[in-house]
């Protein structure tokens, strides 16, 4: 989620979409219907999207593969190794410490997203399958540059297809089927790269006319939303929904460029966020996986301290899930070790 590298100046509204987006994670993981009939439209695959602008074949085929490696994999292990230390501990407070060390290694090594059943059971890791996703996809599209036009079209649309019509039949280890399905979100983002001065050079008329059918294309697919889960490589209704999703994305950027024009106040601290998307993500996946949220409101409801209402509960969920998953993740990237750890530059 931090995919632009010291040589290349930050875009602040891409910084401000980023944290957006990483903001609905958090919200989408409360499973609250009509939270996720909103955030479910854009807020992972905009991260394919971003990636995909910024790639290139500056680097080859080796040292792209080993900075991703680096940026992505490495995190991805460090949050596993907190969530099994602390899945232990908690384990051991309900008496079965061996069963959670076992349960978490598993999920760490398999890097599901979610859990499954068929055809044996898979415990799943959590919302860091998105950092095997955006590892897969990534190297994906890289290899896919190096051909021409037209194979390129095809292995893509080829790699899209066999993540979205395997994963009925079996789930593969290390998120790569959501990698390949994203793939496809990337290369659009890395098309509107190659074509934005194109874009730029239309009649206002022309960008007044595409906002509006954006907006309304989002609306549409927000008011008929189904699913759109990419950790499960489901698309809804197909190709609709896929349009739905980057008009989706096209409206959050640009209504990320509005806030950093006229409102900066609030635009600053969401391309701080943006810009550690990649750390709260880590922080988020803990916090998730081990802290009982409903738990403890349920026991303040029954100790009087928040009225027993689903909304002030909820308020009091999401309070404290962006208060502990910002507020880490702010501490975090004050931290050298963390930041180095991390691959952020100064």
């Amino acid at each position: 989620m931090n995919e632009t590298t010291s040589k290349t100046k930050r875009l602040q509204y891409v910084d401000i979409a980023r944290g957006i987006a990483m903001i609905c994670i958090i919200l989408g993981h409360l499973g609250n219907p009509s939270i996720n009939r909103v955030v479910f439209t854009f807020h992972v695959p905009i991260f394919f999207f971003i990636t995909g602008y910024f790639t290139s074949t500056k680097r080859s085929l080796p040292e792209f593969t080993k900075n991703k490696a680096r940026t992505l994999l490495v995190p991805y292990a460090m949050a596993c190794l907190v969530i099994i230390i602390l899945g232990t501990l908690l384990g051991l407070h309900y008496g079965n410490a061996a069963d959670a060390f076992k349960g978490w290694i598993y999920a760490s090594i398999y890097g599901a997203g979610d859990s499954y059943t068929v055809p044996f059971y898979i415990k799943g890791i959590g919302a860091i399958w998105f950092l095997w996703a955006t590892f897969w996809g990534s190297v994906f599209l890289r290899i896919s540059l190096d051909f021409n036009k037209s194979s390129r079209v095809a292995a893509i649309f080829g790699l899209f297809a066999l993540g979205y019509y395997t994963r009925k039949l079996f789930w593969f280890p290390l998120s790569i089927q959501a990698g390949a399905c994203a793939t496809l979100f990337m290369y659009m983002g890395y098309l509107l790269r190659q074509n934005k001065d194109t874009l730029l050079a239309l009649p206002k008329e022309a960008k007044v006319f595409g906002t509006v059918l954006a907006f309304v294309t989002w609306f549409s697919f927000i008011k008929n939303f189904q699913s759109f889960w990419l950790v499960h490589c489901d698309i809804g209704s197909g190709m609709v929904d896929i349009f739905g999703c980057i008009c989706a994305c096209a409206m959050v950027i640009l209504i990320s460029r509005v806030i950093e024009e006229k409102l900066s106040f609030i635009g600053k601290p969401l391309a701080y966020f943006g810009k550690y998307s990649l750390l709260i993500l880590c922080v988020h996946i803990v916090e998730l996986d081990l802290f009982p949220w409903w738990r403890i409101a349920w026991k303040l409801v029954q100790h009087n301290i928040l009225p027993a209402t689903y909304l002030s509960q909820l308020v009091f969920v999401i309070a404290g899930k962006l208060i502990i998953d910002l507020g880490l993740a702010f501490i975090l990237s004050k931290i050298p070790l963390a930041r180095k750890a991390f691959g952020f530059r100064n």
